[in-house]
């Protein structure tokens, strides 16, 4: 029963602080996708010229083909059959299905919501590009999420008591990863990497039930959850055979073989579906969409690495300050060697891949997620066996309240609407440099905003989201009308300290341009207070009612059951 505990607290809690819409690219294209799939059978979207049936396929797909046009590889491709297919993982498309069909139903039976969302967000047209199909998004936001990130909770709990940590440390282990580490925005982002997780700490799960002695069947379900985290995260395909070495052992084994070969042919199925969808789209087992790999991969993987470690807004010392614990763990013979060895590497190869990407923030996001599977797999190996509360209680203290006050400035302020903030900040701070002389315009044309904001300390969400906050709450962003409050003055000078350069304020000095960025709507029971009257603390007290009485309920089951 501790486990439907947890999974039930863990849903709970992500539920109530979930997005009220789809708040990056990323998650609305795929979720066009989905929906094309389901109504047609195919996930192709149409451009102008081919009848598309809604708004959104349409620029998604023109979008593409013009980029495509100018030499560019953008979001996707063209497809055999003349359709455009986006380039994100199809397990996520899948994943995403249930969602779609209930919300197209419910769109068909309600279709006055639809208006109402149009009506209400009349001054912020990208809120109804990015966030048509209400209801849908609002089920792929607030469920999609939640459900895998209570999963991934479930796994670590699991995790520890397979790494025969009693049932207290194994709570802690649980919450310290959940609350303090990059872990917990995937239970309220909409982006494939939370169904990855929790397909691969499942498939971890798997290997450690073999090794202990599970039989072939065990196997091949772990192969099977490899394989679906493959699905939903292509890179990871570089973790997976770490799986299969950490396995290596079981083949002394009675039958050992034949439950190593079980769990590499649990993922054939995943494996031979990916191959045949690449084939069916682009003509190509290999291709995905994506563009190749050394058009992406160019970085300098020293600066790449430094960035992804200590990078004021994404640096994972910082967003995950467990590994200062973890990482001289490492170091401890008490560590299994086999598994040891298994969370070093699965920590070093996602460094070391996306070190060398210059998308090594991958920025619709809290915290550098394509390196969060690896630093997940790492403190879930190593905390149950290094016991950090026991030994260093005071240093596990510290670190997890930095965690804690990390994640919660995840959910005070938007993603979306910091990131547009902070790139106005970094043109206005550059353009004054470049009229100063400082720089060339050559230094200008070269800047990327999100590698230097997401780098320097003074655009460091750490502390700009608690303005955005304040600012938000305050209503500095918008007009009693609801129309977007412009200027400098609120937006980019009180979150960084820079005013828009001379002649700039127009571009530099605008408010979030999305009306869920504004006013704290980017919470749920905010967005939907705000589209349908009444007071938010309201539909807060609702949002954390479930929350609530999961809470009352454990606490009952506590008092009443009989001392061990």
């Amino acid at each position: 029963m501790t486990g439907l505990r947890l999974f039930l607290l863990a849903f709970c809690g992500f539920f109530a602080l979930a997005h009220g819409n789809v708040e990056n690219l990323d998650a609305t294209m795929t979720l066009h996708s989905a929906r094309a799939l389901w109504l047609r059978g195919d996930s192709g979207l149409r451009a102008p010229d081919q009848a598309p049936e809604w708004t959104g396929e349409m620029r998604i797909a023109a979008h593409v083909r013009a980029e495509a046009a100018a030499g560019r590889h953008a979001y996707g491709k063209v497809g055999q059959s003349g359709l455009v297919y986006v380039w994100f993982p199809v397990g996520y498309l899948w994943a995403m299905l249930p969602a779609v069909a209930l919300g197209t139903a419910l769109e068909r039976a309600y279709p006055e919501v639809e208006a109402t969302f149009r009506e209400r967000t009349r001054f912020s047209p990208q809120t109804y590009q990015h966030g048509e199909f209400l209801i849908t998004t609002a089920l792929v936001s607030l469920v999609l999420p939640a459900l895998c990130g209570a999963l991934c909770v479930l796994a670590l709990w699991r995790l520890a008591k397979c790494l025969g940590a009693a049932p207290r440390d194994a709570l802690w282990t649980t919450a310290a990863i959940t609350l303090a580490s990059q872990m917990f925005p995937l239970g309220r982002e909409n982006l494939s990497d939370g169904p990855g997780l929790a397909c691969l700490l499942w498939a971890l799960y798997a290997v450690l039930r073999v090794r202990a002695g599970g039989a072939a069947g065990m196997a091949a379900l772990g192969g099977l959850l490899a394989g679906g985290a493959v699905l939903c995260r292509y890179q990871h395909a570089f973790l997976v055979p770490l799986l299969l070495v950490a396995l290596g052992p079981v083949v002394r084994a009675p039958g050992g073989l034949r439950r190593w070969l079980a769990f590499a042919a649990g993922g054939l199925p995943c494996l031979c579906l990916l191959l045949a969808v690449n084939h069916a789209r682009f003509g190509s087992i290999g291709d995905t969409g994506y563009p190749p790999f050394g058009s992406w991969f160019n970085y300098p993987t020293h600066l790449g690495l430094l960035k992804l470690l200590v990078a004021a807004g994404k640096g994972v010392l910082w967003l995950s300050p467990l590994l200062w614990l973890a990482l001289p763990a490492l170091c401890r013979r008490a560590l299994v060697p086999e598994l040891r060895w298994l969370a070093a590497v699965a920590f070093a190869v996602p460094m070391l891949l996306f070190g060398s990407t210059n998308g090594w923030q991958s920025g619709q996001c809290w915290g550098a997620r394509y390196v969060t599977p690896g630093v997940v797999l790492l403190l879930a190996v190593v905390l149950p066996q290094a016991r950090p509360w026991a030994h260093l209680p005071r240093r596990f203290a510290l670190l997890c309240a930095f965690g804690l006050f990390a994640n919660a400035t995840s959910v005070v302020a938007p993603t979306r609407g910091y990131n547009q903030l902070a790139a106005q900040g970094v043109a206005a701070l550059y353009d004054r440099e470049l009229a100063a002389g400082t720089i060339t315009p050559a230094d200008r044309a070269g800047v990327d905003a999100a590698d230097h904001f997401f780098f320097l300390p003074r655009f460091s969400p750490l502390h700009a989201n608690w303005t955005y906050a304040y600012q938000s709450w305050r209503g500095a962003f918008e007009t009693d009308q609801g129309r977007p409050r412009d200027g400098s003055a609120h937006t980019i000078e009180a979150l960084f300290g820079i005013a828009a350069a001379p002649g700039h304020e127009a571009e530099q000095g605008r408010a979030p341009v999305h009306w869920e960025d504004r006013g704290g709507r980017h919470l749920w029971w905010v967005f939907w207070a705000e589209l349908y009257g009444g007071a938010p603390w309201r539909w807060g007290l609702g949002a954390a009612a479930p929350l609530l009485l999961v809470l009352g309920w454990l606490w009952r089951r506590r008092g009443g059951a009989p001392a061990a």
